[in-house]
């Protein structure tokens, strides 16, 4: 095998971890898969004060406990996420995993 002088190829570098071993290999090796994507956290500004009492009572699955949490916590379904509903018309969207879901999650 001919030994190769320089930096390793665009090719070697995709099918390869940084130590040589071929990646869908590591796992049989003791070494930890390489990291991925597991949670998409996306924030929003609704521009308007909003009455987090009413969206309680009006939407479903929603949770507000003013003495618990300053926030109305909504559990969507599909995609399965969490929104942080806040009465400053802020909303944080926990749980996504890809951009598209965190983006449907918040419409």
């Amino acid at each position: 095998m001919q030994q190769s002088h320089g930096p390793p190829s665009h090719e070697m570098m995709m099918n390869r971890g940084p130590v040589g071993i071929p990646l869908d290999q590591r796992h049989l090796n003791g070494m930890p898969d390489l990291p991925k994507l597991q949670n998409i956290v996306s924030t929003a500004y609704l521009n308007k004060t909003l009455n987090l009492r009413e969206i309680a009572l009006k939407a479903k699955n929603v949770e507000y406990k003013p003495k618990r949490f300053a926030a109305a916590i909504m559990r969507i379904r599909d995609p399965k996420t969490t929104a942080l509903i806040f009465a400053s018309g802020k909303m944080v969207c926990t749980g996504a995993k890809s951009e598209e879901e965190s983006e449907n999650a918040t419409k």
